[in-house]
């Protein structure tokens, strides 16, 4: 994935954070990085979910699950701000480079797909960019 200049100005194509396969804006990937601040959030959130049974009709119950929706969906977006993607490991899991804060240069993956939360790796972007260079180079067989 690289940057390109679009009409917005700067952006990533292919696939993005904001939604799949969309763009992730520079300005997106220039927020606080605050993965780690919203760590517990979506459980919370989970929490919260409505249910048919607690609403007289059917219209209310729909119009309370929209509203939780579109909530439990911005924090969800809220938790890759101030990051782009690396990479797609399978499954819908990824790599994100951190690009604000503390975390700057570091990678995390997001296994959220698969019920995990986005993790440090531990390591910066030069070491994940090594193992990929070793990793394409034993697949090619060079």
């Amino acid at each position: 994935m690289t940057p390109t200049m679009g009409d917005g100005g700067w952006q990533w194509l292919g696939a993005g954070l904001v939604f799949p396969a969309q763009p992730t804006t520079a300005e997106f990937a220039g927020r606080p990085f605050a993965a780690e601040v919203l760590r517990s959030e979506p459980a919370a959130v989970e929490a919260e979910e409505p249910t048919p049974d607690a609403f007289a009709t059917d219209e209310e119950f729909s119009r309370a699950y929209a509203a939780w929706e579109a909530r439990y969906e911005e924090l969800y977006d809220a938790q890759e701000a101030g990051a782009v993607f690396l990479s797609e490991q399978g499954c819908g899991y990824t790599s994100l480079l951190v690009m604000t804060g503390p975390h700057r240069g570091a990678v995390w993956e997001d296994p959220r797909p698969m019920g995990g939360g986005i993790e440090p790796t531990g390591h910066d972007f030069a070491h994940w960019y090594l193992r990929w260079l070793e990793r394409t180079e034993r697949q090619l067989g060079t």
